[in-house]
């Protein structure tokens, strides 16, 4: 399941972020995680009715109790946050994206990339294949329960125009001065199911948490522009003919019901900012 690949990636890249440091047992992370949770399920599910917790209540209680096991070994080991994280969030979006091709009986995941052709620049072709895979993640992640339903935004045509307009040498013209090296879009995550642990783990001041869909959303687009014979990363890639591009995605928590009244907020949706930058 995905906790036990966050496991997983969680310990593989704390010994790669401290290999001079003896780092936490597979064991030991399991035993943590077991009394954590004995010690805060009855906090976690108070409430003055005594029902029993749903399915989607108990997975949202063991992200909650994972990550902040996270946290707490992250912060006991002074682990350098920045380059762990980058890590971490790489290594599970591409985990993940693996087990859902494994899982996926139907097509594959993601749209088959689309081929440049005589009328097209590779980097547009690339951002076309990027906003498709921002689109079956989504998909993908309704159909497995973790949202309720979604929304992207659409670049309007002049700024993907303006973005991908290059000349011979893929820079930008020099005649051109609007030409833009960043392609802002949002894809809106309603009813995310781990929304409550996102929440109450930043609360506490706690930078790493379950962010599924951003997690994804990172590693399918960076994979549009990686080159074809480099492996993908959470930061960027260069095969669209040296175009160096950068991917910054910031999640936002939204309350689609506009109340005006601050004491009627409730957090509903997930809003992720994702920007496409070119170097």
């Amino acid at each position: 399941g995905i906790l036990e690949e966050c496991d997983e990636a969680f310990l593989s890249c704390l010994k790669s972020q401290q290999p001079q440091t003896s780092s936490i047992a597979k064991q030991q992370l399991n035993q943590q995680i077991d009394e954590t949770k004995q010690k805060l399920r009855k906090s976690f599910f108070s409430s003055p009715t005594a029902a029993k917790p749903t399915p989607i209540e108990e997975f949202n209680f063991e992200c909650y109790i994972h990550f902040r096991v996270f946290n707490e070994v992250l912060v006991k080991q002074n682990v350098i946050f920045p380059p762990f994280q980058k890590e971490f969030e790489s290594v599970v979006g591409n985990r993940l994206l693996q087990l859902a091709f494994v899982q996926q009986h139907q097509p594959l995941l993601l749209p088959s990339p689309k081929m440049s052709d005589s009328t097209t620049t590779p980097l547009t072709t690339s951002l076309q294949n990027a906003l498709d895979t921002t689109d079956a993640i989504a998909t993908l992640l309704q159909s497995k329960g973790f949202t309720t339903s979604w929304e992207r935004s659409i670049p309007p045509d002049d700024d993907m125009e303006d973005f991908t307009s290059t000349t011979a040498n893929n820079k930008p013209s020099a005649d051109n001065f609007s030409v833009s090296s960043d392609l802002p879009y949002s894809l809106a995550l309603n009813g995310d199911i781990t929304l409550n642990s996102q929440l109450l783990l930043q609360e506490l001041g706690y930078r790493l948490y379950p962010s599924v869909g951003r997690w994804l959303v990172r590693e399918g687009v960076t994979r549009c522009f990686a080159a074809p014979s480099s492996s993908s990363s959470s930061g960027g890639g260069d095969g669209d003919g040296g175009n160096k591009i950068v991917l910054q995605i910031d999640d936002y928590y939204m309350d689609t019901g506009y109340s005006s009244n601050p004491d009627l907020f409730e957090v509903k949706q997930v809003l992720l900012n994702i920007v496409i930058q070119r170097d």
